[in-house]
């Protein structure tokens, strides 16, 4: 009776087996699968443009704080030089 039981286990479970190959995951062709490796690629290149764009944009903010920094810097520089042409002026005259 135990050899019955295991029998009709075995055969429901390969029926289980047939039904999801049927229905749940069909084979893939040698196309399917170069079409998998050709969005994969297409995804990776997606990937390394927008990591690219976020490398440019990073740049571009650092460009840009540098260049105020240095705008800054060289206002000071001109105030400064200023001041010193003022004070020599002065002086000439007396």
């Amino acid at each position: 009776m135990s050899y019955h039981i295991l029998h009709q286990f075995d055969e429901q479970w390969l029926a289980d087996l047939m039904k999801q190959d049927a229905t749940g995951s069909k084979r893939k062709g040698f196309l399917d699968s170069f079409d998998d490796d050709r969005n994969h690629m297409q995804r990776a290149k997606l990937a390394a443009h927008e990591s690219r764009r976020w490398v440019i944009v990073a740049a571009a903010i650092l460009l840009a704080t540098f260049a105020l920094l240095f705008s800054l810097d060289a206002h000071r520089r001109a105030e400064s030089l200023q001041q010193r042409l003022d004070t020599l002026e002065t002086t000439v005259r007396k």
